[in-house]
């Protein structure tokens, strides 16, 4: 009873279902053995190309396992699909896309034709903005970006209607990217109003942040 469940789900017409069976895919070969789950891997490359661009990148960023398990051959995943997602998707494309380059799966060459769509997030909205600057020191490693201007990120300090919680992580973020040299100048009057926000220190822990060294940095 409970394998034909998951045979169900592997081919389900609810694509998330679906996604999340074949996320679950080291325990269906355990359950189902390998061939079986293997018969139904068309309905799992159909999700590589889907609509839904958040399926889409779900179901790339799954991709390498199946490789490796030897389900699908790397040319059933067409690269036109994960090129449409890096152009129209949200920042966690590029997010996936480092990461399928570092697993093989894509060439740099892929994310180097593409790069102006990850320029545009460096000045896009400051969730946008805030993800796309986290990325640019692997982005600088790769060489795929140069010559970046440091007040698209530093001046949303200043931005007086940015949200707190996303203005504190943009602080951390700064501050990192100061110690990494890529970010050569910091706004101190900024960085104070920030610290002396009543909720600066409990949010800062709640974030995971050593607010000590912001405190150095003033001192």
């Amino acid at each position: 009873m409970i394998t034909e469940v998951y045979k169900s789900l592997l081919i389900s017409e609810n694509k998330y279902d679906r996604l999340d069976a074949w996320f679950k895919v080291d325990y269906l070969v355990n359950v189902l053995g390998i061939n079986e789950v293997k018969s139904k891997i068309n309905f799992f490359i159909s999700l590589l190309c889907d609509k839904d661009l958040d399926i889409v990148l779900h179901a790339w960023q799954l991709l390498p396992k199946l490789l490796k398990l030897g389900l699908v051959q790397r040319s059933e995943a067409d690269d036109k699909c994960f090129v449409k997602a890096l152009r129209e998707g949200d920042i966690n494309a590029w997010w996936i896309g480092i990461d399928l380059y570092k697993e093989g799966v894509i060439d740099l060459s892929l994310l180097k034709n593409e790069i102006e769509s990850y320029k545009k997030a460096l000045s896009s909205d400051p969730l946008t903005r805030l993800g796309a600057w986290s990325l640019l020191p692997e982005m600088l490693k790769l060489d795929l970006v140069k010559d970046i201007d440091e007040k698209l990120i530093v001046d949303l300090l200043k931005d007086k209607s940015l949200n707190y919680h996303i203005k504190l992580n943009v602080l951390y973020l700064v501050l990192e990217l100061k110690e990494k040299g890529i970010i050569k100048n910091l706004d101190i009057q900024a960085v104070k109003e920030i610290v002396n926000n009543p909720m600066f220190k409990q949010l800062s822990e709640a974030y995971d942040k050593d607010w000590k060294k912001v405190i150095q940095v003033l001192s």
